[in-house]
């Protein structure tokens, strides 16, 4: 296996997103959060392993950081909809998912705002003031379709949404499934490691070590069942077949709940 190599798989695991994202053209128009969120993932799979097909073509192997930074949030995506699919209640999870994204927006802005008047005395032209700030939570607030997402509207607290270790401890449906999880959660660790430099990323990419190669053949196993979980939400809500791809499925098929 090399990066010539990994490059086609990535490239027909993106056609086949872009096949089943086909298959919704023209529907999914109203907003949703489940809808969205799994539409997204698809999206999400689709431009992101395109892009990693460009890069890893003719690419020296040893130079793994972009990969791994990537398929990192691949594998994220893979423990969520794992996560999800055992879950009672999904769509509550999605709204929580979402909820959490949007708390640390405005708890980035806050800060950004709060920096403006310690540093700029509230001057600086590119920082919102304070009154600013309200005035945009004000707003989000106010819209009924936002209001799912607050625990305490009256003093803008957002629902809470689990950790991501705790997320991967609550993966426990069957033995097959965690011996999955676990592989997948040390992958996503190491890969982690390449997010946030450290000379640990820097001497293990001079290694040019073959199983470097292996790991992200393995990880398009996580991409694959990404796109068969994410679709099969609109396989029930619209009554579609999952286009699959009979060499992918026989290479990467996981056996899922």
């Amino acid at each position: 296996m090399n990066t010539n190599d990994l490059s086609h798989l990535a490239k027909i695991i993106s056609d086949l997103a872009n096949s089943n994202l086909d298959q919704l053209k023209g529907k999914c128009q109203e907003e949703n959060d489940m809808q969205d969120y799994y539409l997204g993932i698809l999206q999400r799979q689709a431009l992101l392993l395109l892009d990693l097909s460009t890069i890893l073509k003719n690419r020296n192997s040893k130079y793994i950081s972009t990969p791994y930074i990537i398929l990192r949030s691949l594998i994220d995506d893979f423990m969520h909809l794992i996560y999800l699919e055992l879950s009672n209640n999904k769509e509550e999870e999605i709204i929580r998912i979402n909820a959490e994204a949007y708390r640390h927006c405005f708890s980035s802005l806050q800060k950004l705002t709060d920096s403006n008047y310690e540093n700029f005395d509230g001057k600086y032209p590119f920082y919102l003031k304070r009154e600013e700030v309200e005035e945009v939570k004000r707003q989000f607030a106010n819209k009924e379709k936002n209001k799912k997402y607050f625990s305490e509207i009256s003093r803008f607290k957002f629902k809470d949404f689990i950790t991501f270790n705790i997320l991967t401890n609550r993966i426990t449906h069957s033995r097959e499934i965690k011996i999955y999880r676990d592989r997948a959660y040390y992958l996503w660790k190491e890969f982690s490691e390449f997010v946030h430099y450290s000379t640990f990323s820097f001497k293990t990419e001079q290694q040019d070590a073959p199983e470097s190669m292996n790991k992200i053949d393995e990880t398009f196993q996580y991409c694959y069942n990404s796109i068969y979980l994410s679709f099969k939400y609109f396989s029930l809500e619209y009554d579609l077949k999952f286009i699959d791809n009979e060499m992918l499925k026989k290479r990467y098929d996981i056996i899922l709940p």
